[in-house]
């Protein structure tokens, strides 16, 4: 399942990527364990207790995307707000959160 982060205004910060092996730290919140699996030009996957989650950007903002493993919609609600304020801070309300489509199998 594919999430978009979009900023009303179209504003996507800085990312200040990680070390190398970690430069999807940039994605992740810091309370989060993760194995950066694949990364490409500012973009990639981490593994996230046993889930594979892709990082993109789009045209409106961020794009993640669950690519293996299933979890609970409150579930991915609450990491995508962790995402989305570690990306943005927990003062900026412009940002929306949506399901941007699903994956074929």
């Amino acid at each position: 399942m594919k999430f978009g982060l979009v900023d009303r205004q179209g504003y996507v910060p800085d990312m200040n990527y990680g070390s190398s092996g970690r430069e999807l730290a940039c994605f992740v919140p810091s309370d989060y364990d993760f194995e950066q699996v694949e990364y490409n030009n500012g973009e990639g996957a981490v593994k996230i207790d046993g889930h594979i989650w892709r990082f993109f950007f789009t045209h409106e903002g961020i794009g993640v995307e669950l690519v293996e493993g299933i979890v609970k919609l409150q579930e991915a609600q609450t990491f995508l707000n962790n995402v989305k304020e570690h990306i943005w801070g927990h003062k900026h309300q412009e940002v929306q959160v949506f399901i941007s489509g699903m994956t074929p199998d």
